[in-house]
């Protein structure tokens, strides 16, 4: 059976404490299920939540389950992919990494397609009956937040990328937030040939479909086949509705809305409380031009919980091992890296090495600051301390940081989210100095710890 996100759902729920199911009704769309996530978070459960009875954007009963959280630990991350969740931290990271650069071929769907078991064009295709979530008080209104999917009009590869997509006044009218350097650059093809350009938005899968959405391809790359190396399996597709086989869609997703961007039209997006738990500012972004609404006829729409662990761990997993990768390559002394939920996940990386000289590990935090936009700080730090356990890193930013040589300021350079630090960027090496005397941290002797079994203690 292909994978999908229904068969991911019931092997979670044998899973003790792992999945958490909503039977009373609840509102969506007035922030219902993000305070019941709230609550929980604050009480430090990440369980994934299944919603069973949404409400959609009438007030009546959507018929359509809302699952979140799915991947708020980096255990459910690793189950997803197949992979062992004995070690989760970097070895989960470098997996990924792994299959950043391989690929399985996309296979056509031999057969009626699941997520086209209920098709609604023209007026029926009406955004108003989905459970959108509305997320924070100040949010512009209900938001999907899942991925994108968009065809380059010339080579035929496939961009997917996450994206936000606003509900406002028009069932068939929404605000698209694109953002992904990757869909910028496609649509700005679509625009130079004066056509609009194709888009998919798709509501649900399974999550290693999105971890392979999120792998750190370069561009050109055909997304689906990247999809597959995640899934380990071929990901099957079948022709859209709106556009036949000149477009290819997910054959076993949930839910597909199915539109179009018209390349000189823009409209008014956020606020919307982000990743970095701040609201992003209201902008101009593409208008999404609903086609048709295809689905399963027992569809899970899937939502993000934005500014959270799931929603950090989503982005910080694949790069650790892609960053990770890069910088060994280079220099070859890299012990470790962590993006933490601290910086939630995107603002900046922990790194750890074998120093072996003054300068490098300056010279490994300026080079990491270019592998993401996101990067405010980088803090390399000697290969004893644990990137993994930010106590660590902290003591040793304190003990080992000589505040007039070991922090760089790098001004006017560009990152996409707005904090105090602006367009300025830090990169601090907390590693011990090795040109001068200085303190030895204390150690019991690894012979006695690696005889001492505790449990026999």
């Amino acid at each position: 059976m292909p994978k999908s996100l229904s068969n991911y759902l019931d092997e979670l729920s044998k899973k003790s404490g792992e999945l958490k199911t909503v039977s009373k009704p609840i509102k969506p769309h007035s922030f219902e299920v993000t305070a019941l996530l709230e609550h929980w978070s604050r009480k430090g459960e990440h369980a994934a939540a299944l919603f069973e009875q949404p409400e959609n954007l009438f007030g009546k009963p959507s018929g359509i389950q809302v699952v979140s959280n799915i991947f708020a630990t980096r255990e459910r991350i690793a189950h997803a992919m197949d992979f062992s969740d004995d070690d989760v931290q970097l070895p989960l990271s470098l997996e990924m990494a792994k299959r950043d650069i391989s690929s399985i071929p996309s296979t056509l769907c031999d057969g009626p397609a699941p997520v086209q078991e209920q098709v609604f064009t023209g007026d029926k295709a009406d955004v108003r009956t989905l459970p959108i979530v509305r997320h924070y008080e100040k949010d512009l209104g209900p938001v999907l937040t899942m991925i994108i999917a968009i065809k380059d009009p010339d080579a035929g590869f496939y961009e997917l990328s996450y994206a936000k997509t606003f509900y406002k006044d028009d069932p068939q009218r929404m605000g698209a937030s694109l953002h992904s350097t990757h869909l910028v650059r496609v649509l700005d093809r679509y625009r130079e040939l004066g056509r609009p350009a194709p888009v998919m938005n798709i509501l649900g899968h399974h999550p290693a479909f999105s971890l392979g959405t999120l792998a750190a391809t370069p561009y050109g790359n055909n997304d689906y086949d990247t999809i597959g190396a995640f899934l380990g399996e071929p990901l099957r597709l079948t022709p859209s509705v709106s556009c036949g086989k000149e477009f290819l869609v997910p054959a076993d997703a949930e839910i597909i809305i199915e539109g179009e961007v018209p390349p000189d039209e823009k409209t008014v997006v956020d606020p919307f409380g982000e990743v970095t738990r701040f609201y992003q500012p209201q902008c101009l972004r593409q208008v999404f031009n609903v086609k048709a609404i295809t689905m399963r006829n027992k569809p899970i729409m899937q939502d993000i919980f934005s500014g959270h662990k799931g929603h950090w761990n989503l982005s910080a997993i694949p790069k650790e091992g892609s960053i990770y990768n890069s910088l060994q390559t280079r220099f070859g002394n890299i012990v470790g890296v962590h993006m933490p939920h601290s910086m939630c996940s995107r603002l900046g990386c922990y790194i750890s090495v074998r120093k072996s000289r003054e300068g490098i590990a300056k010279q490994i935090g300026h080079a990491a600051m270019l592998e993401s936009p996101f990067f405010q700080w980088v803090v390399v730090v000697d290969e004893d301390i644990d990137v993994f356990k930010e106590q660590e890193v902290i003591w040793a930013l304190a003990s080992n940081t000589d505040p007039s040589r070991d922090i760089d300021l790098i001004k006017n350079s560009y990152t996409l989210f707005n904090t105090a630090a602006g367009f300025q960027k830090v990169v601090i090496d907390a590693t011990a100095p090795l040109d001068y005397p200085f303190p030895q941290k204390f150690k019991v002797p690894d012979e006695v710890m690696n005889s001492i079994n505790p449990e026999e203690w």
